[in-house]
């Protein structure tokens, strides 16, 4: 019963802090301060892909649905600084047949082929840093990147613990903001996984024994309009520095809408994006992805809002 007290407390302060931040700044300035990644605002995000895939090696489905829970709660530090840690826990709907699987796997972009499909947890991201923000001119960020072998799907997950460094690097008047955010991991342990399907045993000691060294670049670019609405992009360039000239490079392009609204006291940005992908890989690579995004707003009792 305590507990439940203690539980139900902590909703209803929230939900008051919530409030109180959304008297305390128009929907215009949240929107456009949620455009920085380095930001002091605290949200919880949803993100929904919806990707096809195209390769030599595809076959059975083309689709893959990958769902992102990212919680942003950014601690500002003295002088305009900001200690940040964006985990990213990934729930990946795609084949789990045997099939051909790619070095570089992150749960950004989860590829594989198989003539089965199941839905289930994957690999789990978490860059940590500490960066300076600013609401006009330019933020950076900097710190290290890791990736941890939590998928339960033998065919999607990279089978190792990575690590490398991240970095952001951003510019923002009142109508853009444009920046980037390239985080690099190489694989440094197994996951000690095994399976007694002989056939997948040999796919995950080749995951395990695989040379990781990959790269993923996130460039933003977003148009502040009037009423809170945005024009935006947002999509990952990967290279994967191990494989094979034709299988190194996806680059997408992209465009996409978002808006600002309130759910009772609460602002919610509301995003959507579609991404075409103009360079991927040839063995198995992403075609096009459609991406839809919600954004809870929620008080950061550390920060001044």
């Amino acid at each position: 019963m305590k507990r439940f007290k203690l539980t139900l407390g902590i909703l209803c302060a929230c939900m008051l802090s919530t409030s109180t931040q959304a008297e305390e700044k128009s929907m215009e300035e949240l929107s456009q301060e949620l455009a920085n990644p380095l930001a002091q605002i605290w949200n919880l995000s949803f993100q929904y892909n919806h990707t096809k895939l195209k390769g030599n090696l595809v076959q059975g489905n083309r689709f893959i649905d990958t769902t992102l829970f990212q919680p942003v709660l950014p601690i500002p530090l003295e002088g305009g600084y900001t200690a940040f840690a964006r985990p990213v826990i990934t729930y990946v709907k795609g084949p789990n047949g045997i099939g051909q699987s790619p070095n570089n796997i992150s749960p950004n972009n989860p590829t594989g082929v198989g003539l089965t499909e199941s839905a289930q947890f994957g690999d789990t991201i978490l860059p940590i840093g500490v960066g300076k923000v600013n609401k006009l001119g330019w933020s950076w960020g900097a710190g290290a990147t890791f990736i941890f072998p939590t998928s339960n799907n033998d065919l999607l997950g990279s089978h190792q613990y990575q690590a490398g460094p991240t970095g952001l690097l951003l510019w923002a008047n009142k109508d853009w903001t444009i920046g980037t955010h390239i985080q690099h991991w190489w694989g440094f342990a197994k996951d000690g996984k095994s399976s007694s399907d002989p056939i997948m045993q040999k796919v995950i000691e080749n995951a395990q024994n695989a040379n990781l060294n990959h790269t993923d670049m996130q460039y933003f670019i977003v148009r502040n309009l009037p009423n809170a609405w945005q024009l935006r992009a947002s999509p990952h360039i990967t290279y994967d520095w191990s494989a094979k000239k034709d299988n190194r490079l996806t680059l997408p392009v992209a465009l996409g809408i978002g808006k600002m609204i309130k759910i009772g006291p609460m602002p919610v940005m509301l995003l959507a994006e579609y991404q075409k992908t103009l360079i991927s890989p040839d063995n198995i690579g992403s075609d096009a992805t459609l991406m839809f995004q919600v954004n809870f707003i929620i008080k950061n009792p550390f920060g001044t809002l």
